[in-house]
């Protein structure tokens, strides 16, 4: 009797910890960045023409020297957080960021949609890292967006910064 207890109470521990494991070894749910395409097909040019209706973030150091720009839609009840992205509030700023992507002629930024677990959409971001674009659930309706590295950098021919 006393046996059988024990094995049902160590089965409900095991159960309730494979339960909880997922969260507790980081594997939360992530989001993921598509290129648009159909109907959904848009350009940086229309999202900086639209500005007004985004909330707008880039990461870099500077604004004239950002590793990406972000396109959080306002309509709707989906929300981009982040740590080090920091809010775009004028669209001259925005056009010059873009034109920064631009100008990295190795490392040509391409614009995607960002997408949450489930495949919704939740905004666009415009980079040449966009391997590096990590998005992940935090609650219902909202990612969060780890930084990106800085732009990368072309050490020319030698191919090595210093030598």
């Amino acid at each position: 009797m006393k046996s059988k207890r024990g094995l049902s109470i160590l089965s409900a521990v095991l159960l309730l910890s494979i339960w909880i494991m997922p969260g507790c070894l980081g594997l939360e749910k992530y989001g993921s960045i598509r290129a648009p395409g159909g109907q959904d097909a848009t350009t940086i040019q229309t999202l900086i023409e639209n500005w007004q209706e985004y909330h707008i973030y880039y990461a870099g150091l500077s604004y004239k020297s950002p590793s990406a720009i972000i396109f959080n839609p306002k309509q709707g009840d989906k929300r981009i957080v982040s740590e080090k992205w920091m809010p775009v509030t004028d669209q001259s700023v925005a056009v010059t960021i873009v034109k920064w992507l631009d100008s990295y002629i190795n490392f040509p930024p391409y614009l995607s949609k960002i997408l949450g677990p489930n495949g919704d959409f939740f905004g666009y971001v415009y980079t040449s890292a966009e391997m590096q674009v990590v998005v992940r659930e935090i609650e219902p309706n909202t990612l969060f967006v780890e930084d990106i590295p800085l732009p990368p950098f072309d050490y020319g021919p030698g191919g090595k910064a210093g030598g």
